[in-house]
């Protein structure tokens, strides 16, 4: 008897186990599919899904035809339950299968029919029209801009090349060598893998966003004496748009694989960068001139980022003092840049604020009260906290689409953001306006983060990243400031050293000093900015620091007392 129910416990124990998942025994696999092809997964992926039956061989190699591509289609996309269109092929009867999800896939746009009113189910279908269906079917189409170039280099001109430029940057399709083939035939392994990364972003390739590098510079031309042609996109089959001359000097944006990205007569332009060599941040023989600052506001447009308020900040003003921050500030007689100049201030003077509106401040003048504008003066309370009511910015760098630099499961999007959080709530508790260009995981473009600061009147601007380097040795804090464009490079200056002090100092860190240098959003900012180098990635000390709450922490508490030192300096 107790031998009857062990085995009856020993059945149950191994049909249990048969049907748990995970385990091969129970689970469907083609027989003509084999565990080391790159798209096994997919293939049952799909299968499990109900897009492809499961039958015993699956028939990888054999090309598409129009009508598989259809119901594997409509029913990946989940529109199989949809009524029945009503529509007339002279090439399939209604009522049949082949019918019911042609139909769909015509009246869902993801097909169309021939001039001749047929559906050719039995055509066998090429890349481009099945690119096209997917782009459609997923709504993956892709704008081609500076931004989202186009990387198969065969779709320019082509009708569906923003469809299969979507698909590129879903991460669906990087075609081969550059090339996306819209000619050739697809099989259905390709078409498998197509609609399983659609449809799962574990199956997804990774897409490499063009780097919208935070650093400019300027790169020399060395062509050996012959032109150098500059493309509207990073590749050979780009369009011409300009020529530089052997020895030419031009500014470097961002770069592309071996493209760079430059500025060329106020507009973009893509160079192959095996022609270049780099000549550091500032362009050799440039006299930086220096002028009194204009006092017209900046006209910024709309970003798309996270807004608290809309309006004009409310200012305190009780008890504040505004210190000049250049050479010669013009005072008007009313709150705009055409008004009449009714006397100027000296760099470093200090002048008393009536009232703050936008960008201009009404102060006290020995001839009656008047305005300047705001930017180019520091802001400073004579009681209560320092931080008070002063407008400040803070930008976790990276974010979305872009994570920065990464190591192992560390991304630097996560990491500046924690510290930035941290940041806004030590501000916010000194009673600070604190604006953060990003609250979440989203992808602010640089020009958004600095006409943000812009738009809301900022005081200061902190901008958050993380290091990384080919050698592991390379370790330690830096803070970088701008004295190319920005007005404030001194009040910059004198801020990046408050934070990068307290950095070293609380976090024990390298010490890699203060630096000038022209990253976009100190250089584009016109008020006292920085962006803080936190540590390296790459470096097994600084990671360890990098990827810890308790050093998230230190390093939030550093620089919020550095922006507590520097307006606490008379």
């Amino acid at each position: 008897m107790k031998t009857i129910k062990w085995a009856t416990v020993a059945l149950l124990f191994f049909a249990l186990v048969s049907i748990v998942p995970g385990h091969s025994s129970a689970q469907f696999k083609f027989s003509d599919v084999s565990p080391d092809k790159e798209y096994f997964e997919a293939v049952h992926y799909i299968a499990d899904l109900g897009v492809v039956n499961k039958v015993s061989k699956f028939n990888p190699g054999d090309n598409l035809t129009r009508a598989q591509a259809a119901k594997m289609l409509v029913i990946a996309s989940k529109k199989k339950d949809m009524p029945t269109p009503s529509i007339t092929f002279k090439d399939l009867k209604p009522g049949t299968e082949q019918y019911e999800f042609a139909s769909r896939a015509v009246q869902l746009g993801y097909f169309k029919v021939d001039k001749d009113g047929k559906f050719n189910p039995n055509e066998k279908i090429k890349r481009e029209e099945m690119g096209y269906a997917l782009s459609v079917a997923f709504n993956l189409s892709q704008k081609i801009t500076v931004d989202h170039p186009l990387m198969l280099t065969d779709m320019k001109n082509h009708p569906y090349a923003e469809k299969i430029n979507g698909l590129y940057y879903a991460g669906v399709t990087q075609g081969d060598a550059g090339k996306f083939l819209p000619n050739d035939l697809l099989t259905r392994s390709q078409f498998a893998l197509f609609v399983a990364r659609a449809l799962d972003d574990k199956f997804a390739l990774q897409v490499k966003p063009p780097e919208q590098t935070s650093r400019t510079y300027f790169a020399k031309v060395v062509t050996g004496g012959i032109n150098l042609n500059v493309r509207s996109h990073p590749a050979l089959t780009g369009d011409v748009v300009g020529k530089l001359k052997d020895g030419e000097i031009v500014e470097v944006l961002g770069q592309t694989g071996d493209w760079l990205l430059i500025l060329i007569d106020g507009k973009n332009g893509y160079i192959n960068k095996s022609y270049t060599v780099d000549v550091g941040v500032e362009k050799p023989g440039d006299d930086v001139a220096t002028e009194e600052p204009g006092e017209t506001p900046p006209d910024v447009t709309e970003p798309s980022l996270p807004e608290e308020d809309e309006s004009e900040p409310s200012v305190g003003t009780s008890g504040l003092i505004g210190k000049v921050t250049t050479g010669s500030l013009n005072v008007r007689k009313s709150a705009n840049s055409t008004s009449e100049v009714i006397g100027k201030f000296k760099l470093g003077e200090k002048v008393e604020i009536l009232s703050i509106s936008g960008y201009w401040a009404k102060v006290n003048t020995n001839n009656g009260p008047g305005y300047v504008h705001k930017n180019y003066l520091k802001l400073i309370n004579q009681s209560g906290n320092p931080l008070k009511d002063r407008i400040i910015v803070i930008d976790a760098g990276h974010g979305g689409k872009d994570p920065g630099t990464t190591k192992s499961t560390a991304k630097e999007k996560e990491i500046t953001l924690n510290v930035a959080k941290r940041v806004e709530a030590k501000l916010k508790k000194a009673g600070a306006s604190v604006l953060m260009t990003r609250s979440g995981d989203t992808f602010p473009s640089l020009q958004d983060r600095t006409d943000f600061a812009k738009k809301h009147y900022a005081e200061a601007f902190v901008s958050i990243h993380v290091n990384s380097a080919g050698s592991t040795s390379a370790k330690g804090t830096e803070v970088y400031y701008d004295s190319s464009t920005n007005p404030n490079a001194a009040e910059s200056k004198a801020l990046a050293k408050k934070i990068h002090d307290n950095i070293i100092k609380k976090a024990d860190m390298a010490d890699r000093g203060v630096r000038d240098q022209r990253f976009y959003v100190i250089r584009n900012n016109n008020v006292a900015a920085v962006l803080v180098e936190l540590g390296f990635l790459s470096n097994p000390e600084d990671f360890k620091k990098l990827t810890s709450d308790q050093y998230a922490e230190l390093y939030a508490e550093a620089i919020y007392q550095g922006l507590l030192q520097y307006y606490s300096a008379q």
